[in-house]
């Protein structure tokens, strides 16, 4: 049978997207040809694993990588063409032109092919940034670079351009190997993705573990003077370091999509449908190149992220080997992509945060203002050892009190949090049917109030109406009102005297109904404790007994004083 009978797939990249692209056509086509073009040396690597290798965590080089060359070529028949980049696509006559590890360059044809070429890095035009002390993260060769530095390296000054994820998996993983840290972020917060009052506990845990942290700076220019590199911050401020490891993000490679005449989208990613087929019929887009459906507000969104990355080039394997086997098929065989969220997780330390669909920030971006609610709690039951508190922070439409968003900060447990919020957010659940969840309990893994489920019960009240709540950042603001609301403190007298609110009036939880003369009827009224609970009581004894504008306050006095400290907020 000729190539031309049997069809042939061209995948131009392989890590996740292009490895799974390979393997799931293979499956479903056991007759086509399938070339799978890497620029690089390896088929497949875990890129996210790369910190953890760095800092020693993983230990071995080889666990980075997902499959062989060998394996890949042996189980799936696949034409693997390692360090061979592919310099141009001429969509008219279905070639790909590529130069192969010689410098020779060469065409091959195609019926259908899949782009899965990645990211390039954002590396900021810095004078000096060639200095061989600075280094990348993204790829096998490159943390070989990054540790044969640090074999003349027992310990120094290391530096880490950015504060997102790599940033401070980098900071975390040089730290263990006895550096002196320092983050530089251009932001005013770390974790750009995440909400700023749920990322500070990240920030607070690197300052805690000796990293220097500095927010609203950037790195103007790297000067070398004998070996030695200096970074010059957009301040003045200058930095001695060993080395460093740029972590300022990433953009899609769309420059052979672009080149081909392939429509791009208003992300400036590879514009597919829910097939992962691409503004030409014949050609596939599959990961960090491509666009995706954000679920929570249906819009197009590029968020390259490797659960995605490997959906997508499962999804356009199907369907681009259906397109050679079974051009026929039902509809029901093809598969299609639903969507995103960006869930993603990051550690430092002991301290875990991370998110999934819409967050605050977003939302205000968007036009967008969603009921928002906090609940704090503990990874397991608190009579059982070493339970360990976090906070969430859910966001619902106001109206439907659908689900659109939830953050998580705190220790053990928070990714099993975030995953059941995920599913909840593609289940298209709202704040009603989170309070019905029914999760596993046993002392030791959670407790029979699960904190997703209290979750649940805050914001179900709050959409019913029976629970009216703020945020401490509408708190915050609306202390400075004329006149500000009446806010009720009904921790203890010691917790009072210990640290307290402006304006605040004490009334412990056990004396109100004693008491009620001492809260006017003519003021809108807040009532905090600690973390929500013990207002929340406060505040059905007041709606119980007349009053009519009471509002819980959420996270209590531990969320708003942390935020009140850290200066994010000011008055309206």
């Amino acid at each position: 049978m000729s190539d031309r009978k049997r069809g042939r797939i061209v995948i131009v990249g392989g890590v996740a997207a292009g490895a799974s692209a390979a393997a799931k056509a293979r499956r479903t086509n056991e007759t086509a040809e399938i070339v799978l073009f890497e620029g690089g040396p390896y088929t497949s690597f875990a890129n996210c694993g790369l910190p953890y290798y760095v800092g020693g965590e993983i230990a071995s080089r080889d666990a980075l990588f997902v499959a062989e060359p060998a394996q890949f070529i042996e189980r799936f028949l696949i034409d693997l063409r390692l360090n061979t980049h592919v310099v141009g696509v001429d969509p008219a006559d279905r070639l790909v032109t590529f130069v192969d590890p010689t410098g020779a360059r060469g065409t091959l044809s195609y019926d259908r092919l899949i782009l899965a070429t990645g990211t390039v890095p954002i590396v900021p035009p810095i004078p000096g940034i060639e200095s061989p002390n600075v280094f990348l993260c993204r790829t096998v060769p490159d943390v070989d670079a990054i540790t044969e530095r640090l074999k003349n390296l027992a310990h120094g000054h290391a530096l880490v351009f950015g504060g997102g994820y790599i940033g401070i998996e980098s900071a975390e993983q040089l730290l263990r190997r006895s550096f002196q840290v320092t983050v530089v972020e251009m932001q005013d917060q770390l974790m750009g993705p995440l909400d700023s009052e749920m990322a500070q506990p990240v920030h607070t845990a690197m300052e805690s573990a000796g990293v220097t942290v500095i927010l609203s700076d950037g790195v103007a220019r790297i000067e070398t003077i004998a070996g030695r590199a200096k970074a010059v911050l957009t301040s003045g401020r200058e930095l001695e370091f060993d080395i460093a490891i740029i972590g300022t993000g990433v953009r899609p490679n769309v420059e052979l999509a672009k080149a081909a005449g392939i429509k791009l989208g208003t992300t400036g990613a590879i514009a597919v449908d829910p097939h992962q087929r691409t503004s030409d019929l014949a050609i596939f887009a599959a990961g960090d190149n491509c666009e995706a459906v954000f679920l929570p507000t249906g819009s197009s969104v590029n968020i390259p992220l490797a659960g995605p990355a490997n959906k997508q080039g499962r999804i356009a394997g199907q369907n681009a080997a259906l397109d050679l086997a079974d051009p026929d098929a039902p509809p029901a065989t093809r598969l299609t992509m639903g969507g995103v969220l960006g869930t993603a997780i990051v550690r430092f330390g002991d301290v875990v945060a991370g998110a999934t669909g819409l967050t605050e920030k977003q939302a205000k971006r968007l036009g967008i203002d969603p009921l928002i609610t906090f609940v704090s709690g503990l990874n397991h039951a608190d009579y059982y050892p070493g339970a360990v508190s976090m906070l969430l922070k859910l966001l619902f439409d106001k109206d439907s009190g659908k689900l659109l968003g939830a953050q998580a900060v705190g220790g053990p447990g928070v990714d099993k949090r975030l995953d059941v919020l995920a599913t909840a957010l593609h289940g298209g659940m709202a704040a009603e049917d989170l309070e019905q969840l029914d999760l596993c309990y046993a002392p030791p893994f959670g407790s029979a109030k699960d904190v997703v489920i209290m979750g649940g019960f805050i914001s179900a009240n709050a959409h019913r109406g029976t629970s009216p709540g703020l945020s401490p950042v509408a708190l915050l603001q609306e202390l400075s009102d004329a006149p500000p609301p009446f806010l009720l403190d009904v921790r203890s007298s010691s917790e009072f005297e210990a640290g307290r609110l402006a304006t605040a009036t004490n009334i412990p939880l056990p004396e109100l109904r004693g008491r009620l003369a001492d809260v006017p009827t003519n003021r809108r009224v807040v009532v905090n404790c600690a973390t929500g609970l013990r207002s929340y009581v406060a505040q059905q004894i007041l709606l119980n007994n007349g009053w009519s504008d009471v509002r819980n306050l959420y996270g209590g006095y531990r969320l708003a004083s942390r935020i009140r400290d850290e200066h994010k907020i000011q008055p309206r």
